[in-house]
C-alpha cells in the first residue's frame, strides 16, 4: 500500500484530492477565488507545525505572525486585500499560557501590520503545536497563476535567498557573517505589504508568492499557463553572496530552492515604464525585470534548465 510520503504533495493533490473539488477553477491555485457579484472573495488556509517549521531561535511571538503571513501572502498575490483572519490552534496542554498568549500577540499585530482583522477562530488539545490560518479579502479583479501570455516580462518584488541563508545558518549551523542577526531576524518574522495587491491588479496578467522556492514558482506559472520563461537573472541579496562565500555554498541554489520566502514573482504585458510607475506611486519597493515570458514549457536561465525543485510536504527528497 503507498504512504504518502510516496506520492509526495504534488502527486498528492493531483491524484486524489482535485477530482473532488467543486469547480476545475481550484486547481492549481494558491488560493480559492469565489465570484461575488462585482467582487471577488479571495480565501487562502496555511497550516504551522512545530515540529517541522520552528527552526531554533524562532519565538512563540514570531510563530503566531509568520502563521498569518503564510496565508495572507497568497491572498495579496491573487490581487485582494486581506480582510480578515480565523485562526483553528492545536496545543499541548504543557505549553505554558505566557507562550500561548505570545502566539496569540504575534496574530494581532501581524493583523494589525496587514490592516485586516482577526476574528477568532478554534482551540484544541493535541500532541504538538499546530496552527491553521484561514485568511479572506475581496477584490475587483483576481491575478490567478494561469494568465502569462508570450511577449509578457517578468517580475519579482525583491532580492532572493535570505530564507535559505536563515534555514542554513539555523539548522546546520553555518559560518555566521557581519549581517546574520538582520537576516535571521526577517526570515523569522518576515513582512509583505497588502498594496502589493493594488499593484498587481493594474499590471499583472500572472503572479505567486515564491515561499515554495522560486524554482517552483517559475515553474508552476510557466506550467500553468503553457508558456516558457527566460530569465535574464536572478537577484541574489548580497547577503547572501557573503555568506555563501564564507560557508562554500552555491548563491544561485540559495536564491533558487530554499522557498520559505514571501516575495512575488508576476507577468506584465504593461511597458516597464508603466509597471514601475504603478509600484512608485503607491511607495512599494521598486521592482525587478528579471526575463521574459516565451513559447514553449520549462524555465531557463542562460539556455539553463531550471528544474521544478525546492520545499514539497511528503516529499522522500
Amino acid at each position: 500500500m503507498p504512504k504518502l510520503r510516496d506520492y509526495g504533495e504534488k502527486k498528492l493533490l493531483e491524484s486524489v484530492v482535485y477530482p473532488f473539488l467543486e469547480s476545475p477553477e481550484f486547481k492549481n491555485e494558491d488560493a480559492v477565488i469565489l465570484s461575488l457579484g462585482g467582487e471577488f472573495l479571495v480565501m487562502n488556509i496555511d497550516t504551522f507545525v512545530e515540529s517541522t517549521d520552528k527552526p531554533r531561535g524562532m519565538s512563540y511571538y514570531d510563530v503566531g505572525w509568520r502563521s498569518v503571513v503564510m496565508s495572507a501572502s497568497d491572498v495579496i498575490t491573487k490581487g485582494a486585500l486581506p480582510r480578515g483572519v480565523i485562526v483553528s490552534i492545536t496545543a499541548p496542554g504543557s505549553l505554558d499560557v505566557k507562550s500561548f498568549e505570545d502566539i496569540i500577540k504575534g496574530i494581532r499585530n501581524a493583523c494589525n501590520f496587514l490592516n485586516c482583522g482577526y476574528y477568532g477562530g478554534d482551540l484544541g488539545d493535541g500532541a504538538e503545536l499546530v496552527i491553521s490560518v484561514a485568511c479572506f479579502g475581496l477584490a475587483r479583479k483576481t491575478i490567478r497563476r494561469s494568465g502569462a501570455k508570450v511577449g509578457d516580462s517578468v517580475w519579482v518584488t525583491d532580492h532572493f535567498g535570505n530564507s535559505g541563508l536563515a534555514l542554513h545558518y539555523l539548522l546546520s549551523n553555518g559560518s555566521p557573517i557581519e549581517s546574520i542577526d538582520i537576516v535571521v531576524q526577517e526570515f523569522l518574522r518576515p513582512k509583505i505589504e497588502s498594496k502589493y495587491a493594488l499593484a498587481l491588479q493594474k499590471v499583472a496578467t500572472a503572479s505567486m508568492d515564491s515561499s515554495d522556492g522560486l524554482a517552483v514558482t517559475l515553474n508552476d506559472l510557466a506550467s500553468a499557463s503553457g508558456v516558457a520563461i527566460e530569465l535574464d537573472c536572478v537577484p541574489i541579496s548580497s547577503h547572501v553572496i557573503s555568506y555563501a562565500n564564507v560557508n562554500n555554498l552555491d548563491p544561485l541554489d540559495l536564491a533558487l530552492y530554499a522557498g520559505e520566502e514571501f516575495i512575488i514573482v508576476f507577468t506584465s504585458d504593461r511597458s516597464d515604464e508603466e509597471v514601475l510607475k504603478v509600484f512608485k506611486e503607491l511607495k512599494l519597493r521598486e521592482p525587478i525585470k528579471v526575463g521574459r515570458v516565451t513559447e514553449g514549457s520549462g524555465v531557463f536561465l542562460g539556455g539553463r534548465k531550471i528544474p521544478r525543485k525546492g520545499w514539497e510536504h511528503f516529499s522522500k527528497m
